[in-house]
C-alpha cells in the first residue's frame, strides 16, 4: 500500500468518511517525527491518536490507530489524506525567496543540548503525565521497572473509569490497556537483550492487573482477553528461550513465578489462563527437582469428581504430563503413558497414529473397536475410529469391512468417503447400491451432492419440488429433461418469494431471482412473471421501482 494510491486498499465507506473528516479539518495536529515516522491526533467523538510509518518510497508499513475500531478505520484514512497533501505540496521555485523545508522532530531535537532537552522534556510532561510514566520505564533501572510499569498501568486504567460507577466502559477499553501494552513491549524488548527473567515479571504483572479490570470493565470487544493472551504468550516466550541459558537458580526463580501466579485462587474460574501457565514451565522440567516439584503439583490437582469441569481439567493435566514426557525421555516411557491413559480418545489417537506408522494395523482394528465401544456417546469421535478402522482394512485388504464402514461414514455426513464407498462396487453392484444409498442418504446434506454428481435428473427434480427456492442452484441440471417443470418451480418460488418480501433489500433479492430465471432461457416467461408482479403489488413502491429497473 502505498501513500499516493491508498484509497484503493480501503473500504469504499471508509475511505470516504476519511477523507470528510479530512476535509471538515477533524485532523488537527500532525507531527513528522522522523522521515519515516508520523503521528497524528484526530477529533471524532473522543480525540484519538494516529501513528504511521511510510517509507521514503511511499510505502506505508504501519498504521494506528487508539480508537475501537478494529481494522482500517476513518481517522487513519483521514490522517494519510493529510500526509498526502503535505508531500504533494509544490516546490517553491528556488529563484523566489522562501523558509527552509520544515524539519522533522528528529532533526530538531538534533540541534538542542542536553539541558534544553531535558527541560523540553519536563515541560511536555506538565501537561501530560502518562508521557513522564512511559519514559521514565524506558529510562528506569532494573531495579525500579516494575514499580514505574505498574504506576504506568494503573494510570491508564484509572483514567478511562467511568466517575460515577468505576467502570472502563467497552469504547475506552484499549484506551485503558495503554499502559498495558506499553510494558509489553517492553517485555519483549527485555527479551531481546537476553533479560528473560525481567520479561516475565513484567508480563505477569500485565496479566494480573488485566485480569482484575475484567471485573470492572466490559470486554465485549476482547480487548482485555487479547491482552492476557499476549501477556501468556510472553512469558512462555521468555522461558522458552531462557531456560537454554539460565543457573539452576534461575530456573527456579521463574518457575516460582510462574507457578504462584497460575495457582492463585482467582484463577479457579478460569481454566485456560490458569493451564497456560502450567503448560509454560514444561521446559523448565529439565531440572530434575523443578519436574519432581511439578509432577506432584499437577497429581494433586487432578480430580475424582464426575462433573464436566473435572473431566476437562484432568485432560488438560494429561497433556501437560504428556508434553513432559515427549520433552524429556524415550518413546519407551511416552508409549507407556499413552496406555496407561488409554480412555482419553487423544491418548488412544496417538498410539493409533504411532500403530500405523509401525504397520500395526491388527492393534490399530481392535484399538478402533474398543474406542467405538468406549465413545459410542460421542458421534464425531466414533467416526474418528472408523476412519483410522478403514486405513487399517485398506492396508490388510478387507473390501467387505471397508465397504461398510465408507457407507457408516457416508451416513454420518463424511462426504470424502462417497468415491470411496463407489470404488468398492462393481459398476453392475453400483446401481443398487446407489439406490440404497440415496435412500438413507435423503434428508442429509450430502444427498443434493451425490444426485447431482450422478445425474440423478428425477432425484433433482422431485429435490427442487420439495424445496422450490433451490431450482435456481439447480435448473442446469434438469432443464434439458424437464422443461415446463423448471420453468414452474422458477415462478413457485419468486412468487412466494415476493408475498413475504417487505423491504427494498428482499425486492432485489426477487429480481435477482428473475434474472437467474432469464439467463435460464425462460426470458418470455421471466417478462410475464414481471408484469404479474406489478399488477399484483402496485402499492409496494421500492418494489415496483426494482421491477422496472430489470424490465426490458
Amino acid at each position: 500500500m502505498n501513500i499516493h494510491t491508498f484509497e484503493k486498499q480501503f473500504n469504499k465507506v471508509i475511505v470516504q468518511r476519511g477523507y470528510n473528516y479530512y476535509l471538515n479539518h477533524h485532523v488537527i495536529d500532525i507531527m513528522q517525527i522522523d522521515n519515516s515516522i508520523w503521528q497524528a491526533e484526530v477529533e471524532g467523538s473522543e480525540l484519538y491518536t494516529v501513528d504511521i510509518v511510510i517509507k521514503p518510497n511511499g510505502d506505508i508499513t504501519h498504521t494506528d490507530c487508539d480508537c475501537p475500531y478494529d481494522d482500517v478505520c476513518k481517522h487513519i484514512a483521514a490522517v494519510l489524506y493529510e500526509i498526502q497533501a503535505q508531500l504533494n505540496k509544490p516546490l517553491v521555485s528556488e529563484s523566489k525567496p522562501s523558509k527552509a523545508q520544515k524539519p522533522t522532530l528528529r532533526q530538531l531535537l538534533a540541534t538542542q543540548s542536553k539541558e534544553n532537552l531535558i527541560t523540553l522534556i519536563l515541560k511536555v510532561g506538565q501537561n501530560s503525565p502518562s508521557f513522564l510514566q512511559e519514559l521514565e520505564l524506558l529510562l528506569t533501572e532494573p531495579a525500579d521497572v516494575l514499580k514505574a510499569a505498574e504506576q504506568l498501568i494503573i494510570r491508564h486504567l484509572k483514567q478511562e473509569e467511568d466517575r460515577r460507577s468505576g467502570f472502563i466502559p467497552r469504547n475506552q477499553a484499549t484506551k485503558a490497556l495503554k499502559g498495558v501494552y506499553t510494558t509489553l513491549q517492553h517485555a519483549q524488548e527485555h527479551i531481546d537483550q537476553g533479560d528473560y527473567i525481567t520479561s516475565i515479571e513484567l508480563s505477569l504483572l500485565c496479566f494480573q492487573h488485566t485480569f482484575d479490570a475484567l471485573q470492572y470493565g466490559d470486554d465485549s470487544d476482547g480487548d482485555f482477553g487479547g491482552a492476557i493472551d499476549e501477556s501468556l504468550e510472553l512469558i512462555s516466550q521468555a522461558i522458552d528461550e531462557g531456560v537454554n541459558i539460565w543457573s539452576k537458580e534461575q530456573s527456579e526463580t521463574a518457575y516460582d513465578l510462574v507457578i504462584q501466579k497460575a495457582m492463585n485462587h482467582e484463577l479457579s474460574g478460569w481454566s485456560d489462563w490458569r493451564i497456560h501457565l502450567l503448560h509454560s514451565c514444561v521446559p523448565l522440567c529439565y531440572e530434575d527437582a523443578i519436574e519432581e516439584q511439578f509432577k506432584t503439583l499437577l497429581h494433586s490437582m487432578k480430580s475424582t469428581s464426575d462433573d464436566w469441569h473435572a473431566h476437562y481439567m484432568n485432560k488438560q493435566l494429561r497433556e501437560i504430563e504428556l508434553r513432559l514426557l515427549q520433552d524429556k525421555y524415550s518413546g519407551k516411557e511416552v508409549d507407556a503413558f499413552l496406555e496407561q491413559h488409554i480412555e482419553d480418545y487423544d491418548m488412544r489417537e496417538l498410539i493409533i497414529k504411532s500403530a500405523i506408522n509401525r504397520g500395526e494395523y491388527e492393534k490399530i482394528l481392535q484399538l478402533t473397536a474398543d474406542g467405538i465401544q468406549q465413545d459410542q456417546q460421542l458421534p464425531g469421535i466414533v467416526n474418528m475410529w472408523r476412519r483410522y478402522a478403514f486405513i487399517a482394512h485398506q492396508h490388510l485388504g478387507h473390501t467387505e469391512e471397508m465397504r461398510e464402514l465408507a457407507l457408516k461414514l457416508l451416513l454420518g455426513g463424511d462426504y470424502q468417503y462417497y468415491s470411496e464407498f463407489k470404488t468398492l462396487h462393481t459398476a453392475a453392484q453400483w446401481s443398487e447400491a446407489l439406490d440404497s444409498l440415496l435412500n438413507q442418504l435423503e434428508k442429509s446434506h450430502l444427498y443434493p451432492k451425490i444426485i447431482v454428481n450422478e445425474q440423478q435428473t428425477k432425484r433433482i427434480l422431485d429435490y427442487c419440488k420439495a424445496r422450490p427456492d433451490r431450482i435456481e442452484h439447480y435448473y442446469m441440471h434438469i432443464k434439458d429433461h424437464y422443461y415446463e417443470e423448471v420453468c414452474t418451480l422458477f415462478i413457485d418460488a419468486i412468487t412466494a418469494d415476493a408475498r413475504i418480501s417487505s423491504n427494498r433489500k428482499s425486492y432485489q433479492g426477487v429480481c435477482h431471482s428473475i434474472n437467474i430465471m432469464r439467463q435460464a432461457g425462460y426470458i418470455v416467461e421471466g417478462e410475464q412473471l414481471i408484469s404479474d408482479l406489478l399488477q399484483a403489488y402496485p402499492k409496494r413502491r421500492a418494489f415496483v421501482e426494482e421491477l422496472k429497473n430489470i424490465q426490458k
